[in-house]
């Protein structure tokens, strides 16, 4: 494989999953989102740390553990400086556990938008290797991302992998979820799946 065979995608999602939960206001269950704003309470040398979430109707707020009773020697100074400074980057990444949440929560929505940053060079081999990375993990399947990028019907993708003309690395089903660095090979002439 040249390095021309390749086609990379970075799957970016659009928002925050949100929740489903009880709110203590409304008195029933209602959708949560994502402040993007972490409460930190430290007592002595202990830390607690939430992720704030406010509910669609009221505004009232469910705090999100992160750490619970930590000792602040445990916690690096970068990171206590990130949940301090409400970073981006690790409010997505908690905002993103969805096992953590699913245990503390009636619903996680998991339908999120997203876009694909490719990077799409012209292939030179009538072998094709996609390169699928993503960050955080919301439940989008492999067979249906592979069917977005080479405009092909599920069925027309499950008779490809049936004819061993898409190998999965690492094997897996392609119907479980997109796992990062996933590498899908196309085998055989590809040039008329790409879009």
């Amino acid at each position: 494989m040249s390095f021309k065979d390749l086609l990379t995608y970075e799957i970016i999602p659009q928002e925050l999953p949100k929740v489903i939960r009880n709110c203590s206001k409304c008195k029933r269950l209602t959708e949560f989102y994502c402040s993007k704003k972490f409460r930190v309470n430290s007592n002595q040398k202990m830390v607690d740390i939430w992720l704030i979430y406010n509910c669609t109707h009221c505004e009232g707020t469910w705090n999100f553990p992160v750490l619970s009773r930590v000792h602040v020697n445990k916690i690096s100074s970068e990171r206590y400086s990130q949940f301090m400074n409400n970073d981006q980057e690790t409010i997505w990444h908690y905002a993103f556990q969805f096992n953590h949440l699913r245990k503390l929560c009636n619903e996680v929505n998991t339908n999120i938008r997203y876009k694909l940053r490719e990077e799409r060079l012209e292939p030179n081999s009538n072998n094709l290797t996609i390169r699928i990375y993503c960050k955080y993990d919301f439940g989008l399947r492999i067979d249906k991302l592979l069917a977005e990028i080479l405009g092909i019907s599920r069925p027309n993708l499950k008779k490809l992998q049936l004819e061993g003309m898409l190998i999965l690395n690492p094997d897996i089903n392609i119907k479980k979820k997109i796992i990062d660095d996933l590498q899908v090979t196309v085998v055989g002439n590809c040039k008329n799946l790409i879009l």
